[in-house]
């Protein structure tokens, strides 16, 4: 039988594993929202004659900065996911083995 701190320290990994999967989620999900908002707001910035040529210049540098931010989280979120696996003694265990081994 495993020890109490065992059993914490699991429920700790397995917390910030959610933690980790949701904010890669929930970063892809907001770039996804930020994008389609921008895209409105420069829509309109291309139908004016002036502002045309800016607005496209504008929307790809923003466009480029935005994904790149939302997915340095989503790659910052991957490797806490990753160090929580190799944190965990239970990660390489067989799927058939009983759980208190």
């Amino acid at each position: 039988m495993k020890n109490l701190s065992h059993y914490q320290r699991n429920w700790w990994l397995g917390v910030m594993d959610m933690a980790a999967e949701g904010a890669g989620h929930g970063a892809l999900k907001l770039e996804r929202v930020h994008l389609a908002i921008a895209d409105e707001s420069f829509g309109i910035f291309e139908s004016v004659p002036v502002t045309r040529p800016w607005a496209r210049v504008v929307r790809s540098s923003h466009h480029g900065i935005s994904r790149l931010c939302y997915r340095a989280v989503r790659v910052s979120a991957q490797g806490v996911g990753y160090a929580v696996s190799a944190l965990s003694p239970d990660a390489f265990r067989a799927l058939d083995q009983d759980q208190d081994q």
